[in-house]
């Protein structure tokens, strides 16, 4: 019998099924590993493991005991520890006072005679903090922060042991130590249930992994068993490739070259609309872009591919003004506009679509399109721009813009965007959570909107949608773009950047 048993877990947020019978199984003595696209489901499901959130059905059991309608505290009494993909430390303690409230409240309920601060020394040593014990966590980096989470919850001596993303932020070799101390907890007969996006750790580490798409499960087995699956490889870069036909106009020339890199090749007859230069940029004392050169040229779609944590929604984030780079420049039709505020970027043509679509849900749609005039645009003719790209808005103009499907939301997103003509469009993962056939009639609009001379550099995970539009794409993995040219060329190298972690074979 498994340590942990999920059994027929469905969880329901109105109208949204976030969990639909997810069954899950993890033995003491192995890791398991839990994947799957953003916004499969998996924090969800370590919420009902550890009593955040009620399950609408299912079960949960602890060595055979249901645990389901448990509390937190009492489940994690039961054996069950986590860390959280937010951190959640005490960041006025030290480490080492972290690590010794835990092991202190598990000697406080479980009445065994231990030494609390000889505990929390060993589990320092084990997780390997001997040289920041004594440092305040918040003047950590967010890698070490995290290992102080993992050092707490193995202070509390779970039996089930939760991990929601911990290599975040830890370089390779931190994360290799911590692949080698996960494997060592269950040879010592813990269970341990890991959520992760970096795949080169994920495949190196677990001996089971079972796969989430759209809160079901749609594979469970080996790495390699998941890696060959179909289903996991259309969960995470979408349907079938459609035949894409290479260009292979005299003009093509290489404009970017990294090591291990294919060139970038644009039309040197068009000027680059966008372009980022040896770009560094970081997240506090975390460099998440590591030299990133990247060019988008004038009137293309250049498509950024890679899987969650790749630095894909940073680039973006770079390019709109909304992170400045520690170094490196960024360039518009060939002008510096490094560290630029994202509002004067926005006013001079370069608007983004955020993920999660950014709209004012509690506006009608025609509220959400009167935001765009703010650059003076005049509403009748942010109006018409927007009916007349988008139909189906016009028939929904004074609905609110909550109640409308995620394409119409969408959409709405798209339209007050357009409508400020820019020149620079940037797309963050324009297809997430929508039905194919919507994201079909989205990539059309992409097509006619290239065809206005817009230039384009979309970031979208279910690469190979967006391949049948690119003209340009590039592969990103751990802040870098490690592969780039047509996307015929980049197309084979999807399965093994999303799926494997790296692109060498």
């Amino acid at each position: 019998m498994a340590l942990l048993d999920v059994s027929q877990v469905s969880v329901r947020f109105g109208g949204l099924q976030a969990l639909d019978e997810v069954s899950v199984d993890v033995a003491a003595g192995h890791v398991t590993g839990l994947i799957g696209p953003n916004g499969a489901g998996k924090t969800t499901l370590f919420n009902v493991i550890t009593g955040l959130q009620a399950p609408t059905t299912g079960r949960v059991l602890v060595d055979g005991e249901d645990v389901t309608l448990a509390k937190p505290h009492q489940r994690a009494r039961k054996g069950i520890g986590r860390t959280f993909q937010r951190l959640e430390t005490f960041g006025t303690l030290s480490a080492r006072d972290n690590i010794l409230v835990a092991a202190e409240m598990r000697r406080g309920w479980s009445r065994e005679k231990f030494n609390a601060n000889t505990l929390t020394d060993e589990v320092i040593e084990q997780v390997g903090l001997e040289g920041v014990a004594g440092e305040r966590v918040d003047s950590l980096p967010t890698g070490t922060a995290r290992l102080v989470e993992v050092a707490r919850a193995l202070a509390t001596k779970p039996r089930v042991l939760l991990l929601d993303e911990p290599s975040s932020g830890l370089n390779e070799s931190e994360t290799s130590s911590l692949g080698t101390l996960l494997r060592e907890l269950a040879g010592e007969g813990i269970a341990v249930l890991l959520v992760e996006h970096d795949m080169s750790f994920v495949m190196g580490t677990c001996e089971q992994i079972h796969v989430l798409d759209f809160g079901r499960i749609i594979a469970v087995g080996s790495p390699s068993e998941v890696q060959a699956s179909p289903d996991v490889r259309a969960a995470y870069l979408g349907g079938e490739q459609e035949q894409v036909a290479a260009d292979e106009a005299p003009s093509l020339v290489v404009v970017a070259q990294r090591d291990k890199a294919s060139p970038i090749l644009i039309d040197t007859e068009a000027p680059p609309a966008l372009a980022l230069r040896d770009v560094h940029a970081a997240y506090g004392a975390i460099e998440v872009i590591h030299g990133l050169d990247l060019v988008v040229p004038t009137g293309q779609v250049f498509a950024l591919l890679g899987p969650n944590g790749a630095g894909k929604s940073s680039t973006l984030k770079v390019a709109s003004g909304q992170l400045e780079p520690t170094s490196g420049t960024v360039e518009i039709h060939g002008r510096d506009i490094t560290g630029t505020s994202a509002d004067t970027l926005a006013r001079n043509g370069v608007c983004l679509v955020p993920e999660g679509r950014g709209i004012f849900p509690n506006l009608t749609v025609t509220e959400n399109l009167r935001m765009a005039t703010y650059t003076g645009v005049s509403l009748k003719s942010v109006l018409d721009r927007a009916f007349e790209r988008f139909p189906r808005l016009k028939e929904r103009r004074k609905q609110v813009a909550g109640t409308l499907s995620g394409g119409e939301q969408q959409m709405l997103s798209m339209a007050r965007a357009l409508a400020t003509d820019p020149k620079v469009l940037l797309l963050d993962e324009l297809s997430m959570g929508l039905a194919p056939l919507i994201v079909e009639e989205l990539y059309d609009v992409v097509k006619r909107i290239a065809a206005d001379d817009v230039s384009i550099l979309i970031v979208e995970q279910f690469a190979h949608e967006v391949l049948g539009v690119a003209d340009v794409a590039a592969i990103m993995l751990h802040g870098r773009v490690e592969f780039s040219g047509a996307p015929a060329e980049v197309g084979p190298a999807l399965d093994r950047a999303y799926l494997g972690g790296s692109i060498a074979d």
